[in-house]
């Protein structure tokens, strides 16, 4: 279990909350295998009737933990154990079948961004800004985003996210429908929300989700496969090597040899 995930049980609801300060809520291998973990517990545990998806700190998450991806470029951090431990998230997370509320604050960058995809609702603050910077890492969608992404909010704007790293603000999350709500306190309208969730029939509303995702659950499997492969496989690409190693010298890259 990573120390950077917590868990709280309490009236039919899991609380999920990302806390690895020092890192901008960065999720490593240890995290994503952890989030796995609770999630296929709460999804098999049918005392539990919704979930919380939170965080501690002022950022939401800041993305895939760039030593790491440093690491899987340079072939020091095994890449197939790594892929096979963040689909096993993503799998569970888009088979979840209890409801998830997300309550988000300050950034929500790369997979902090795609995951709130497969969150059923979600509130943030003012200030978050959504960033899906892959290409300008080089490196490509995942999470299925290449799709998703577009269905939720169009495609003009999932291109200049996915393509140019474009960034989202708060309200044009909420005018093209990526968030449900923004407010000043997300946690609390979250909880609010998770709490009604919670009080209303478990069959019908695990049900009444599944019915609502049915249609997309085998085309989203076979994307995430399909980007996760064009992913690590761009990871051993110089392109990519030089595009995180500026990322950490905290310079701009340079791409003009390839």
């Amino acid at each position: 279990m990573s120390n950077f995930i917590s868990v709280q049980y309490d009236q039919h609801i899991y609380t999920i909350s990302i806390d690895r300060p020092n890192a901008k809520n960065a999720l490593n291998i240890d995290m994503y295998t952890t989030l796995a973990n609770i999630l296929i517990e709460a999804n098999n545990d049918d005392s539990v009737r919704a979930i919380l998806l939170t965080h501690t700190t002022e950022v939401f998450c800041s993305g895939n933990d760039m030593h790491d991806f440093l690491h899987m470029s340079q072939g020091t951090l095994n890449n197939s154990d790594s892929r096979q431990q963040v689909e096993r998230f993503m799998v569970a997370l888009l088979n979840c079948r209890k409801p998830i509320v997300a309550a988000v604050n300050g950034a929500a960058i790369g997979i902090g961004t795609t995951l709130l995809q497969y969150c059923d609702f979600v509130f943030c603050s003012p200030h978050t800004r959504f960033q899906t910077p892959f290409t300008p890492l080089g490196l490509c969608p995942e999470f299925a985003s290449s799709i998703q992404l577009e269905k939720i909010i169009g495609t003009r704007k999932a291109k200049a996210m996915l393509m140019m790293g474009e960034p989202m603000m708060a309200s044009e999350a909420e005018s093209l429908g990526f968030v449900n709500q923004v407010v000043d306190r997300p946690f609390n309208k979250a909880q609010t929300y998770v709490k009604q969730l919670a009080s209303l029939p478990p069959n019908a509303m695990r049900n009444t989700k599944a019915l609502l995702n049915a249609s997309s659950i085998e085309p989203l499997l076979a994307c995430i496969e399909l980007e996760n492969q064009l992913l690590f496989d761009l990871l051993a690409q110089p392109e990519a090597k030089e595009a995180i190693s500026a990322f950490l010298e905290k310079r701009a890259p340079d791409f003009s040899q390839f």
